[in-house]
């Protein structure tokens, strides 16, 4: 039978009667999930990467504005505040695969007035405020949300597929995982309040939704992942989000100037600074792992890799499909393993995993501080940022 957690709040699947065991109409719980499970998930994995999960935050003084172009955003379209218009314009180049060219020297000012006026600028503005390529379907024809639910139902099946154990197929996986990893996202500087410290939370809040959004996008594209069952997918995401998210911090901090953490290019946080925005636990336990890394000079190879391990052994017990769950995990301890081998230096693959609980009680740490602060200060969050907080608690 599935925990009460196993789809959470990103599936939105059946839990079972707490006395009888048994599902509201009186059936087995477990039969009747396994029918309905594929299209409880099919239609909520295509809502979050087509970016409709999110809701837009409650303003904080004057109207939101589109990120891209200045007009009234109509709510978050692929994990940016815009309009229609410029929401469409980037799902009609994205589904398109459309290429353009400036015919100036690639720096035309978006307007609402202009946006029109240069294309290419108008999708570099695009990409440069967040919006995500991930988020948009590429199989918006006819039929196609009918092959999209015939994959996801495919998915749901404990896949038999043999993960080969040679040791250039591990490093192969490593490689992939280098080629795979997201770009960093810009944070988008909140302009609806003058209180510095709202507007540092509110800044954050939007960048971990957005990293979020593209982190589930990067799960599917770890070796391994996309044959476990849907289930087990959904309750490693939910488990293992902010580990996965917090490796990228700690890396990008281990060189910052005054021990500041970098959340991204343009958001660096002072100790001053998030204690000013209630996140001193955040800071002092992230800054924490940010040394136990430091002394380790963790390589980008091993962040890579640690990042989809803290996603892979996440506390899921019971899952549904524990053969393939421990394939999925067996991969990328033996890719760190050889990765270590090949630079005669194996005795850093204990100290990585050891590395693992520090990790989670940072995550925890985290989420407890946002909550916190989402209780006491009413900050408002993304649907599905706080639907995986509270999942996560």
């Amino acid at each position: 039978p599935l925990s009460s957690s196993s789809y959470g709040l990103l599936c939105g699947g059946l839990t079972p009667d707490s006395s009888t065991g048994r599902g509201p109409s009186g059936g087995s719980i477990s039969s009747r999930t396994s029918e309905l499970q594929s299209d409880f998930c099919s239609s909520k994995v295509d809502s979050i990467f087509r970016g409709d999960y999110l809701t837009s935050m409650r303003p904080l003084g004057s109207k939101r504005l589109c990120l891209v172009c200045g007009d009234f955003a109509s709510g978050f379209h692929y994990g940016v505040a815009s309009c229609e218009a410029c929401k469409a314009f980037f799902k009609r180049t994205i589904q398109g695969n459309i290429e353009y060219s400036c015919p100036v020297m690639n720096t035309c000012e978006i307007t609402k007035r202009r946006r029109k006026a240069c294309q290419a600028c108008r999708f570099q503005k695009c990409l440069r405020v967040g919006m995500m390529r991930e988020g948009v379907r590429l199989d918006r024809v006819r039929g196609g949300r009918q092959k999209y639910k015939r994959r996801v139902e495919t998915g749901v099946l404990c896949s038999k597929a043999h993960y080969s154990s040679s040791g250039s197929t591990r490093n192969k996986l490593i490689s992939h995982l280098l080629q795979t990893e997201p770009g960093s996202l810009a944070a988008n500087h909140d302009a609806s309040t003058n209180d510095g410290s709202l507007r540092t939370l509110l800044t954050l809040c939007d960048l971990l939704n957005r990293e979020l959004l593209v982190l589930i996008g990067w799960a599917k594209q770890i070796p391994g992942f996309s044959d476990l069952s849907l289930v087990d997918q959904m309750s490693l995401l939910q488990s293992g989000w902010m580990e996965a998210l917090l490796v990228g911090v700690a890396w990008r901090s281990q060189s910052a100037a005054g021990e500041e953490l970098v959340f991204a290019g343009n958001l660096h946080l002072s100790e001053a600074q998030c204690r000013a925005a209630g996140l001193a636990d955040v800071y002092e336990a992230v800054r924490h792992l940010t040394v136990r890394y430091q002394g380790m000079k963790l390589s980008l190879e091993e962040a890579v890799t640690l990042k989809a391990l803290a996603l892979a052994n996440s506390d899921t017990d019971p899952v549904d499909c524990p053969d393939a769950l421990q394939r999925f995990r067996d991969g990328l301890h033996e890719a760190l393993q050889d990765y270590e081998l090949s630079r005669r230096e194996q005795h850093r693959t204990g100290r990585l995993l050891m590395s693992l609980p520090l990790l989670r009680q940072t995550a925890d740490r985290t989420v407890q501080n946002l909550l916190w602060l989402q209780r006491q200060r009413r900050i408002p969050l993304h649907k599905l940022l706080l639907e995986m907080l509270d999942a996560k608690a």
